[in-house]
């Protein structure tokens, strides 16, 4: 029988999945038309019955800017709730259960009544999604960024292992990285400006954690929970967990 780590066997029971199920982008712009009645998303995304999902993933729930939210999702913003992967992945399996168990309120309601139930689906829709986030660094994304002037400063791997977790150092300095998926998956070193460290293909991820430290030993770092399959960049090192990601730069 294999065994999986307490936080992969978590994932793996909230998507009702098997741990073979990988992530794609490509069929997930399918399944997304499911949603599209509500929801818009890409250039020119306006709010409709659902609000724009452009940059949702690492967004604060509720906050969309012109889109009016009901009382659950509201309660659920002022309690802290942050969208990642994992709790996007819950909310679209059962969106008014989802609210009550994060809220404690047991009268909360959703405007959402849509149910997502394939896990296959939801890890697709998901990887769709976050290709239009920007806290979800793709190696496409990042050539474009570089293409157009932008602020990154290192060029992608272009061959990341299935739901790797993945690291890049756009710092100014050399510093000591861990990645992490679960299990025996944890890989470390240090990384000049611009070197990516990535954990190997991994059989089922959905998210994992990046760390940084100033050495190797190094006690007060930093470390972030990031999507699979992305490429996570560390911008500005400041010990105390007080780095600047990319999924936490503006």
């Amino acid at each position: 029988m294999k065994i999986f780590p307490p936080a992969a066997a978590a994932l793996i029971a909230l998507l009702g999945a098997s741990p073979i199920l990988a992530q794609d982008a490509d069929a997930g712009k399918t399944v997304f038309k499911k949603c599209a009645a509500c929801h818009k998303i890409g250039d020119g995304a306006k709010n409709a019955a659902g609000p724009v999902l452009n940059n949702v993933i690492g967004r604060a729930a509720g906050t969309f800017d012109g889109f009016k939210y009901g009382k659950g999702m509201k309660e659920a913003s002022e309690k802290g709730l942050i969208w990642d992967a994992e709790k996007i992945a819950e909310y679209i399996t059962n969106p008014k259960k989802y609210l009550r168990a994060y809220t404690g309120n047991k009268r909360a309601k959703a405007k959402m009544k849509f149910k997502l139930k394939d896990a296959q689906q939801r890890l697709d829709v998901i990887a769709y999604i976050s290709t239009f986030s920007e806290s979800a660094m793709t190696p496409e994304k990042a050539a474009t960024m570089s293409e157009d002037g932008g602020d990154t400063m290192a060029t992608m791997p272009s061959d990341i292992p299935t739901n790797a977790i993945c690291v890049q150092n756009s710092g100014q300095e050399t510093y000591f990285f861990a990645v992490d998926g679960g299990g025996d998956s944890r890989k470390t070193g240090h990384l000049e400006p611009g070197e990516t460290l990535c954990t190997g293909a991994l059989e089922m991820a959905m998210q994992g954690k990046v760390s940084v430290f100033e050495t190797e030993d190094h006690l007060e770092g930093c470390t972030r929970i990031v999507a699979s399959g992305m490429v996570e960049q560390m911008r500005k090192y400041a010990d105390f967990d007080r780095c600047l990601w990319s999924s936490n730069d503006g």
